[in-house]
C-alpha cells in the first residue's frame, strides 16, 4: 500500500494541523516508470538510468518532526524519494553503473531507516492514545445504550434530550474518528517499517557484485590487476558472453565492461551487434578453401 494514495483523505482532518505538500515526486515517478520500463525492456539501459537519475533532486530535503503533521509529510516525502533511488538503482545496475547502483540503495536505506526511526515512537503513542479513546468511547456507548435507544425512538425531543442525544451522538462519531486514526498512523508505522527492511538485501547484492568483479580483475595475472586490461582479456572471449545467457544478460555485461573500460572499441562493437546497429560478421567456415 502506498501512502501516497492513503494521506489525501486523512489529512483533511484538524487533527494534524499542517498540510503536507502534494507528493510531486511519488507523481513524477509514477508517470515516468512506463517509459523507463519500455526502455528496459528495449535495452537502452543507459537511456533508462538518464531518465530514473533525472527525478532525483539536487539536494536532500530535511525530515521536519515538529508535530504530526510534519513528520507525516516528511515520511511521505522520504518514502518516495527512496522509491526514485531504487528506480535509479535497478537502471543504473543494468547499465553497468554498479558504483551508482550501489549509492542509490545505500541512499534508500537510509530514507526509509530515518523515516521509521523519526515515526516509530510518537505515532506508536497515537495508536495507544486513539485505541484507549476509542474503547473508553464504546464503553460510555455501552453504558448507555438503553437510554440512547430511547432517546432515539422518540419522535419530539425537549431541548435537554436533544442536547442528551447530540451527545451521545457525538460519542458514537469519536467511536469511528478513533478508529480512522488508529487506521492511519498504523497503516504508517507498518509502510515505513516494510520500507525500512527493503534495502539491506539490495545494498549487500550490489557489494558482493563489486566484490566478486575486483577479485576477478585481481586475479588476472596478465593484467596485473588492471581493469582494462582485464576487459580487453574477457571481451576477446566469446565464452564469457555466451555465458551471459540471454539479450537482456549479454546487454548488462558489455554495458558493465563499457563502463570499466569506455575507450574499448570491441566492447562498443558487440553492443553495436547486439543492438542491431551493425551486423554481426558471417559465421565462420569449417572448410578450407582450394
Amino acid at each position: 500500500m502506498r501512502l501516497s494514495a492513503f494521506l489525501p483523505f486523512m489529512l483533511a482532518s484538524a487533527v494534524l494541523s499542517a498540510q503536507a505538500p502534494a507528493p510531486s515526486l511519488g507523481e513524477r515517478v509514477k508517470a515516468e516508470r512506463p517509459l523507463i520500463e519500455k526502455l528496459m525492456a528495449d535495452l537502452d539501459f543507459p537511456e533508462a538510468q538518464k531518465r530514473a537519475e533525472a527525478l532525483l533532486p539536487a539536494a536532500m530535503p530535511v525530515f521536519d518532526k515538529k508535530d504530526n503533521g510534519t513528520l507525516v509529510a516528511s515520511c511521505g516525502i522520504f518514502l518516495d524519494l527512496a522509491e526514485a533511488n531504487r528506480l535509479a538503482l535497478e537502471t543504473s545496475d543494468s547499465a553497468g553503473a554498479w558504483e551508482k547502483a550501489l549509492d542509490y540503495a545505500k541512499t534508500a536505506r537510509s530514507l526509509t531507516t530515518e523515516c521509521y526511526g523519526a515515526i516509530k515512537e510518537p505515532f506508536t503513542q497515537m495508536v495507544a492514545y486513539y485505541t484507549a479513546m476509542g474503547a473508553r468511547a464504546k464503553q460510555v456507548l455501552k453504558e448507555n445504550a438503553d437510554r440512547i435507544k430511547e432517546l432515539k425512538a422518540k419522535t419530539n425531543l425537549d431541548p435537554s434530550e436533544r442536547q442528551e442525544l447530540d451527545l451521545a451522538l457525538g460519542v458514537e462519531k469519536e467511536v469511528g474518528d478513533d478508529a480512522k486514526w488508529v487506521t492511519f498512523f498504523q497503516t504508517y508505522l507498518d509502510v515505513a517499517k516494510r520500507d525500512s527492511g527493503l534495502y539491506d538485501p539490495l545494498v549487500k547484492v550490489m557489494e558482493d557484485k563489486l566484490k566478486g568483479e575486483a577479485d576477478q580483475i585481481a586475479d588476472y595475472k596478465a593484467g596485473k590487476g588492471e581493469k582494462t586490461k582485464w576487459v580487453e582479456a574477457v571481451i576477446y572471449s566469446p565464452a564469457y558472453l555466451e555465458a551471459q545467457g540471454d539479450r537482456a544478460g549479454k546487454a548488462r555485461w558489455l554495458y558493465r565492461l563499457a563502463n570499466l573500460d569506455p575507450e574499448n572499441k570491441k566492447v562498443q562493437h558487440q553492443l553495436d551487434i547486439l543492438m542491431g546497429r551493425t551486423p554481426a560478421p558471417p559465421a565462420k567456415s569449417g572448410r578450407k578453401g582450394k
